[in-house]
């Protein structure tokens, strides 16, 4: 995990409660959004609680967000001459191309 690693929070997009029927509840207290559970009528624990979710799976086991930036691969990164890792053999690409004939 890298430092950059942040709490999970219930206000991003990926946040699923998973409480039926959910108990997430977002209300404004003043100037700032409160996150609120009904299910046990306090305070969300966002990352911590069991029927939290993420989902586009990055969150961590210990509640926190693991979304990071990939670095954009170059063409100076990748290489021409080395064969895709899910390649067809050649002599069996050749017999697909016949059959189709």
């Amino acid at each position: 995990m890298t430092s950059s690693d942040v709490d999970c929070s219930a206000l991003c997009k990926s946040f699923i409660c998973e409480k039926k029927p959910p108990a997430l509840k977002i209300r404004k207290r003043g100037d700032k959004k409160e996150v609120w559970c009904t299910w046990i009528d306090e305070e969300c624990d966002q990352g911590w609680c069991i029927h939290s979710k993420c989902a586009i799976r990055k969150m961590s086991q210990d509640g926190k967000c693991l979304k990071t930036i990939q670095p954009v691969q170059t063409s100076s990164d990748i290489r021409l001459d080395a064969p895709y890792p899910d390649a067809m053999p050649k002599d069996l690409a050749r017999k697909f191309r016949e059959k189709r004939k």
